[in-house]
């Protein structure tokens, strides 16, 4: 396992099979408990908060990336003592492994948006008798919402719409300072290198420029983000693909991805 802090973490000291800790203050922990694979599907992040005794998973993953997750947190801590998943959106890479979760520990609660929580019973093998769902859902409205954390800090769930999802949350850990920003800051690189953290700005700013002017919907959506996250002490943007953004890395981002034309303003230009 890697305890090296964020600030000073390099690429080439990381192996992706382990645990990686990011943050660590008195019974308050971050871990990145990714895979890498490799291969030529989506690279994804998942991240692991360790309050007291109590676990909180970011981003679970997809069904296949189970088993490498739980082997993780098992080394971490026992896994009943995961108490949440957080899910960004909707989208697959994110949720299809949350079934096994609860089927391991049925009192487990799902952060979502509340647009999301019929959808997500889609995941599920059930049959199609309408019975009611066993699942505890922690559903997050426009407003966004407030976890308390046992040490005395808060997850914080912040409503981000059409980035890029209509239903899209952020998370912000106020005890680290860490933003977890699901699928906003995402990089794609074309070879199939293992990054945790940017080592060249430049080409970490054309891995993302594709995506972004993709899958963000407009640059009001991005302006409404960029205005909601100024007043908050963000040391570092943790996203669900690609690279975490540290120190200054954070402005430098929110005001490069707020100049950038994305989404209808990027497709539409002559209709702006």
């Amino acid at each position: 396992m890697v305890s090296v802090p964020l600030t000073n973490l390099k690429n080439d000291s990381i192996n992706p099979d382990d645990a990686i800790l990011l943050f660590e203050r008195g019974g308050h922990k971050v871990y990145w408990i990714g895979t890498h694979t490799g291969g030529d599907e989506i690279e994804c992040n998942t991240y692991l908060i360790i309050d007291g005794h109590e676990g909180y998973i970011l981003e679970p993953g997809g069904f296949d990336r189970f088993p490498h997750v739980f082997k993780k947190v098992c080394l971490l801590l026992s896994p009943n003592s995961i108490t949440h998943l957080f899910f960004s959106h909707q989208d697959p890479d994110i949720c299809a492994s949350f079934p096994s979760w609860t089927k391991w520990n049925e009192q487990i609660k799902l952060v979502v948006s509340s647009l999301w929580t019929r959808f997500m019973l889609h995941y599920e093998s059930r049959d199609l008798s309408g019975k009611a769902h066993n699942l505890n859902f922690v559903k997050v409205p426009d407003e966004g919402l407030s976890i308390p954390l046992n040490d005395g800090g808060r997850l914080d769930c912040l409503s981000a719409p059409f980035l890029h999802s209509p239903g899209n949350i952020l998370v912000h850990d106020t005890v680290s300072g860490f933003l977890f920003s699901g699928d906003v800051g995402a990089a794609m690189y074309k070879d199939h290198t293992f990054r945790l953290v940017i080592d060249d700005w430049n080409a970490h700013t054309h891995a993302m420029q594709g995506f972004h002017q993709r899958y963000m919907s407009s640059n009001r959506a991005v302006a409404g983000m960029n205005k909601q996250l100024a007043p908050l002490p963000i040391s570092a943007i943790l996203p669900q693909h690609g690279c975490i953004f540290r120190g200054e890395e954070v402005s430098r981002f929110t005001q490069w991805l707020g100049k950038l034309p994305v989404g209808a303003d990027y497709f539409y230009p002559d209709l702006a």
